[in-house]
């Protein structure tokens, strides 16, 4: 999204190409409900630019209730559905951008350097001057040519968020908000959940009476292939019904029911070779770039799948930029990338893939791909 609205502004035609039936990216469809990557560590602004205009849009349309000091780290407390909405509105009303929901991309054709078109899954081919690979898992950049995307054997794992009503708003608060993720970990270490539940985590939701449940989703190296048909989705809406029977047996959760489970949620499925590749080093040195596309301070957030999450922060009031150069897709000259699918290392990219930091290479992209289009 920021991409198209960054290159509209900056002169080009912007056709915004959405698999899915509505725009609102993972934040709308896997319930992400904090946003991270927008502020410093002082819970500043990091970004100017679009990434900052969205946070005034959220708080206009009443989508956003304020930011929130998690850890060392600060985030923005959204209602999923209301940035859906609110960033929809937003899209369809920018001049220049053309939004087409509902269209996959299903081939591409190729000269030399240059990505030519891409053919929709309505059988439509859009020609193109430039292309900016947006889908947080390399999708496009994945049928130009497979090897353009790192093989690595680790992987990040996913995750399953879903939002619960009818909770005593009493539990949502310290300590006992704590004693029931206490619980759910306690069932998953000890069999009584799947093993993954020793890794869930409760956190309280928009309204008083509700809480995000999120749980930690392994992601193994045939994911795609197994998804296809919904698989690893299926496993973990079997985990998902085991912890509602379960919570709804704790003190101030036996009224609580589900009103929405999201998406499966893909941290990391795939990064592409760019003209650089961020580096773990570069995010704890807080490395700064003459070709910067964007600043980023956001922790490295790595989700073991054996261990859980891991966190090491930036030294204090530093920040790290990410570079325009792992932007690009190594070896074209329209090709681009921005969003999860960057050029970084798993580490890199475990600080680099939040939402706030998204936006802000959007629009980076977005600006260059214009920009280039009208260099001789």
């Amino acid at each position: 999204m920021a991409a198209a609205v960054s290159a509209a502004r900056a002169g080009a035609e912007a056709v915004l190409l959405e698999a899915r039936p509505r725009l609102g990216g993972t934040v709308a469809h896997c319930l992400i409900h904090t946003i991270g990557g927008l502020f410093d560590d002082a819970g500043e602004r990091i970004n100017p630019g679009l990434a900052s205009e969205l946070i005034g849009r959220l708080i206009d349309a009443g989508a956003a209730h304020g930011k929130r000091k998690l850890g060392r780290a600060w985030v923005l407390d959204v209602c999923p559905a209301a940035y859906q909405a609110v960033t929809e509105c937003w899209l369809t009303a920018e001049p220049r951008v053309v939004v087409r929901t509902g269209t996959a991309i299903h081939g591409v054709w190729t000269t030399g350097d240059r990505l030519d078109a891409v053919d929709a899954a309505d059988g439509d081919r859009i020609e193109a001057d430039a292309v900016i690979d947006c889908t947080g898992t390399a999708e496009v950049v994945r049928q130009v040519d497979p090897a353009l995307l790192r093989d690595e054997p680790e992987r990040a794992a996913g995750g399953l968020i879903f939002r619960v009503r009818g909770v005593d708003p009493a539990v949502r608060e310290f300590p006992r908000s704590i004693q029931a993720v206490r619980a759910l970990q306690r069932a998953g270490e000890d069999g009584g959940l799947h093993r993954t539940c020793a890794k869930a985590w409760i956190d309280r939701g928009i309204h008083a009476d509700e809480v995000f449940v999120k749980l930690m989703v392994p992601v193994p190296s045939d994911w795609r292939e197994r998804e296809v048909l919904g698989g690893i989705t299926a496993e973990a809406r079997a985990v998902q019904t085991a912890v509602l029977d379960f919570l709804q047996r704790l003190p101030g959760y036996s009224a609580a029911q589900v009103t929405t489970v999201g998406e499966l949620g893909i941290r990391d499925g795939g990064r592409v070779h760019g003209d650089y590749c961020l580096t773990a080093d570069d995010v704890r040195r807080a490395r700064k770039f003459a070709d910067a596309a964007c600043r980023a301070g956001w922790p490295i957030e790595y989700w073991d799948p054996e261990h859980g999450v891991k966190l090491e922060y930036l030294p204090a009031g530093s920040y790290y930029q990410v570079p325009l150069r792992s932007l690009r897709v190594r070896g074209f000259a329209n090709l681009w990338v921005a969003g999860k699918c960057l050029s970084a290392d798993r580490l890199a990219q475990a600080s680099a893939r939040v939402v706030g930091t998204c936006w802000a290479m959007g629009e980076a992209a977005g600006r260059a791909a214009a920009d280039a289009m009208r260099t001789p």
